[in-house]
């Protein structure tokens, strides 16, 4: 039998449009998920900062999103970040709101940071509201989670270890698209590593171990934290063994990755999942990375990547990385990560969660 289509919001980021021009892994997620969603015949609405790009119908928050603001803190309230968040999500709560209300949705999707603060909307909507865990639960949000039953949508198995007996739907790993992060078996010879640069993601670790393999290292990426990059990575920047190109566009990202012998990902953080390392895998470029947060759920040691806990680790998969079969670290992705498979894991949980109505 048929299932009927279904009516569907998702709520997006607040911060910048999706996709995002440069960083931006839960835009990037919030993107393929609307197209997606569209793609299979879905009546899909997001909401999200003007300017993105979108299948679905876009009714915009705002016409710029928060990071998008210039905040001086020295010049101003130290909660002012905090405040100009949470007017948009306000303002999404009644966009959502006046939506339903000309046709009622079956299931909403949130993306947005802070979400919960939607969730007394949702229960008077009547319509059940799941949170894709982009970031995770912390102890004084449980009691919220479990009084409201709310969903939550892991995106790494090891999230239902760090808070058991919440409302979680099956773990649904992100994707990407395999049409666009194409395979490369003959790479040039550097290390790549693009992240957000601040202790959290352990960045030092990266320069640490490419300098003492003596392999040419790329890194990109914004910086958090300046006292660690100050301390940790800028010393180290020559322009010729240690690289640095600041945050970089969608199609030079995509050329780096398909053109590195490797990719470092030292975060010691339980990255919920990190994009970037299926982003890598996706042009057959292999992934050496702590074990910690989804990396063991996306990593199979000594097949399409090495599983490490320290820089000698990580120096040690360096000089093995070429034992690594590139063209089987693109199967592993097909097989795993693309953005359909995860399309379709979403449309499940969508008809469950609708049922329960």
């Amino acid at each position: 039998m048929k299932k009927k289509k279904l009516r569907i919001a998702i709520l997006g980021s607040v911060f910048i449009p999706c996709p995002p021009k440069k960083q931006g892994g839960t835009e990037w997620v919030v993107y393929y998920q609307a197209n997606g969603l569209c793609d299979l015949g879905h009546d899909v609405t997001l909401f999200a900062i003007k300017g993105s790009k979108t299948r679905a119908k876009l009714v915009p928050i705002a016409d710029k999103g928060a990071a998008e603001y210039t905040v001086v803190l020295s010049k101003m309230e130290s909660s002012r970040k905090l405040r100009l968040e949470m007017s948009l999500i306000a303002r999404a709560g009644e966009l959502i709101l006046k939506e339903h209300q000309k046709k009622p949705f079956d299931v909403i999707f949130n993306h947005i940071r802070g979400g919960e603060t939607m969730l007394p909307l949702a229960h008077l909507m009547k319509t059940p509201l799941a949170t894709i865990m982009h970031l995770p639960v912390f102890k004084e949000q449980i009691p919220l989670y479990k009084e409201y039953k709310a969903p939550l949508i892991p995106i790494g198995k090891h999230q239902k270890k760090v808070a058991p007996g919440l409302n979680y739907t099956k773990v649904v790993h992100n994707g990407v698209d395999d049409k666009k992060f194409t395979f490369n078996p003959t790479p040039k010879d550097y290390f790549l590593c693009i992240t957000t640069i601040g202790e959290h993601k352990n960045t030092g670790a990266a320069v640490k171990a490419a300098l003492k393999a003596r392999v040419p290292l790329i890194l990109a990426g914004k910086v958090r934290d300046k006292e660690y990059f100050a301390k940790e990575v800028e010393p180290y920047i020559d322009g010729k063994k240690v690289k640095y190109l600041g945050q970089i566009g969608f199609k030079e990202k995509i050329e780096l990755y398909r053109n590195a012998r490797g990719f470092l990902f030292p975060t010691i953080w339980a990255e919920p999942f990190g994009l970037v390392g299926i982003e890598a895998l996706a042009c057959g470029t292999p992934v050496i990375g702590w074990r910690s947060g989804a990396l063991p759920e996306i990593i199979e040691h000594g097949k399409n990547g090495y599983l490490v806990n320290s820089v000698e680790g990580m120096i040690r998969g360096i000089k093995h990385i070429d034992h690594i079969d590139r063209a089987y670290v693109r199967k592993s992705f097909i097989k795993h990560f693309t953005h359909e498979r995860v399309i379709r894991d979403y449309e499940e949980v969508a008809y469950k969660l609708a049922k329960r109505k």
